[in-house]
């Protein structure tokens, strides 16, 4: 050992073991699919131990080479903790080995030998954005401390079977070291024993604790129960824009709230940092009716807005329900159940929801939609089609709008209203949003080759890539590679992208109308403060949403609202685009209350790139 090359010293099957059961109870606690601990070879770095989850694409004795993008290396470098919330967000961890096989978030600690020779890693990987709760990464501290305890165990051993013979005054000394290390090891696995069934913030039991409950409690005395599923669905986003405390903050005041609003006799649970469990057992006949005061109490309850450090938020939440034993006879297909319908809700937007039969084809119609849909750009199954704009004054055409289209060989032709909201909150819509602008600007660079060269596309962009940091970037630099002008592309918007950080999508709006780029607020007077995004934000444009032009010939409502919306964007020097132009008499409308530009199936449909060049360009 004197030489320090410890990188053949084989670890004791016994100690692997050890180590397998923390990792196991790591990525089970995390409720993530990857764990593992690395160790250091000469030239690669190595998976010495990784957990035995289905999602888990790492295998003992996988290894990569030090000469590559690692963050394990980094780790071990700077002997310090390292967390990557999101390494396709990152150009420093973008094009990681871990990032390419789905791993996209990373927290690790550096293991060293008694001696300060580095052994190698332990670390947690996400195929989400992950930021990793504190108590997740005390554990991982303590993990860490207990693998450097069986290293010295192992350490010690070594030496001892060394100089045994020539060092017996040495040997008594070891042995104190050895049991102050054995000591430690117990003592963490006390900890461990603690955490198996309590949250250490809240107190409340955790997901085995409550299946031991159930079982005895419910299952046992076959009366009626509810099982509720309450998610916080904005807490990841709360920890993301105000930090971990204020998410802790969030889960522990959710806690305390469900003690204040549930009967005394009501079982508390709780099942990670945003999902809590509530179960509820009458014994007589009216239990549906007291579920319903309970989730009404509920709603109201967690209506206000939270204060921490200064900061208000309000918690967006659904409550998926099931019924034992009506919609289970056992624990795990009644949690299930109940987290299909949480799903089914957060989905649509509800208070909450029932659990019906019906709720899990239509979950495994979206995982379905959402599985095809990660294939589909490396596939080359996405495309766009271009819908024309022509000028009000003389029916020119001026522009055309990209439209997003997906042909899938398992699912035919998907409409944007399914794929998009799923590539939205599966995050893949920055990826996706990408391939648009790429696609958008080089296709128009083409065009405007042909002597188009006042022609102009435009392009819709989702909140999710609003709040790309290198959003702006990538898009000057796209129309530098292409010599494309920035006042030839638009960038669509909706309401939705001011849902969130406001000052925030300001702050990117400016550096986009400062470009020269064009700006438009789709679906205008749709939303219930449109007016008070055209006086701050900084549009050039506003489209007038397809309901107010349906049936523009007869009604007068639609009459009224469409003249004033054109006549308030011209006092605001704005151009107007009116979209669902189906006929000469709404195109006479639009033309006659003074708007600027046609979009509609009576000008033309969306076709593809070849179509549109025959039809418009050449």
């Amino acid at each position: 050992m004197e030489s320090e090359n410890y990188s053949d010293l084989d670890i004791p099957i016994e100690m692997l073991e050890n180590w397998q059961g923390l990792i196991e109870h790591i990525a089970n606690v995390a409720s993530i699919p990857t764990s593992l601990i690395m160790r250091l070879q000469p030239e690669t770095i190595d998976v010495c131990v990784t957990n035995r989850h289905p999602k888990n694409p790492l295998h003992v004795g996988d290894a990569e080479s030090l000469n590559g993008n690692l963050m394990c290396k980094t780790v071990i470098d700077s002997q310090k903790m390292l967390i990557v919330d999101n390494a396709l967000k990152s150009q420093l961890w973008c094009d990681n080995p871990d990032a390419k096989l789905g791993l996209i978030s990373y927290c690790g600690l550096p293991i060293n030998w008694p001696t300060g020779k580095a052994f190698g890693t332990i670390c947690m990987l996400d195929n989400k954005e992950n930021g990793y709760t504190d108590s997740e990464r005390q554990l991982l501290i303590l993990f860490k401390n207990m693998v450097e305890n069986s290293l010295t165990i192992l350490y010690q051993q070594y030496v001892l079977e060394e100089k045994v013979k020539k060092r017996t005054a040495e040997l008594e000394q070891v042995n104190l070291q050895l049991t102050k290390a054995l000591d430690k090891y117990a003592a963490a696995e006390q900890i461990i024993e603690q955490q198996k069934y309590s949250h250490d913030l809240t107190g409340f039991p955790n997901i085995h604790e409550l299946e031991k409950q159930f079982n005895a409690n419910i299952i046992a005395s076959d009366k009626p129960a509810a099982l509720v599923h309450l998610r916080i669905t904005n807490l990841t986003q709360i920890r993301n824009n105000l930090g971990l405390e204020y998410s802790q903050h969030i889960t522990c005041y959710i806690a305390d709230k469900l003690r204040q609003l549930c009967p005394v006799d009501t079982y508390l649970a709780l099942l990670s940092d945003d999902d809590f469990a509530i179960v509820y057992q009458q014994g007589n006949d009216d239990l549906s009716n007291e579920l319903m005061v309970i989730i009404n109490n509920l709603i109201s309850g967690l209506n206000e807005a939270v204060s921490f450090a200064g900061q208000k938020v309000k918690i967006t939440r659904c409550m998926g329900i099931s019924l034992y034993p009506e919609h289970g006879t056992n624990f795990l297909e009644l949690m299930h159940n109940t987290s299909v319908s949480a799903s089914e809700c957060q989905l649509h937007n509800r208070d909450y929801q029932v659990y019906d039969a019906s709720l899990k084809a239509e979950l495994m119609d979206r995982f379905q939609l959402e599985s095809q849909l990660m294939h589909a750009l490396p596939n080359k199954e996405l495309s766009l089609h271009y819908q024309p704009l022509f000028d009000v004054a003389n029916e020119k055409l001026i522009g055309a709008e990209a439209l997003l289209r997906w042909h899938n060989p398992l699912l035919g032709f998907v409409g944007p209203d399914q794929f998009i909201p799923v590539a939205e909150e599966s995050g893949m819509m920055i990826e996706v949003g990408y391939f648009v602008l790429r696609s958008a600007i080089k296709q128009l660079a083409s065009w405007q080759v042909s002597g188009n060269d006042d022609f102009f596309v435009a392009v819709n962009i989702s909140p999710l890539q609003l709040a790309d940091p290198i959003l702006v970037d990538t898009i000057e630099a796209l129309l530098e590679t292409h010599n494309v002008k920035a006042t030839s592309l638009e960038i669509e918007i909706t309401e939705n992208v001011f849902l969130g950080n406001q000052d925030g999508v300001l702050q990117v709006l400016r550096r986009i109308d400062a470009l020269g780029i064009r700006i438009a607020l789709d679906d205008f007077g749709t939303g219930y403060s449109s007016l008070s995004y055209i006086h701050r934000f900084p549009f050039s444009t506003v489209k007038i949403d397809r309901s107010f032009i349906a049936n523009l010939e007869t009604s007068s409502v639609n009459q009224h609202l469409v003249t004033a919306i054109i006549s308030m964007a011209n006092a605001f020097d704005l151009k107007v685009v009116a979209e669902g132009i189906e006929d000469k008499i709404q195109a006479n409308f639009i033309e006659n209350a003074g708007g600027h530009i046609y979009q509609g199936y009576h000008f033309g449909r969306p076709v593809n790139v070849d179509d549109f060049t025959r039809q418009y360009i050449l």
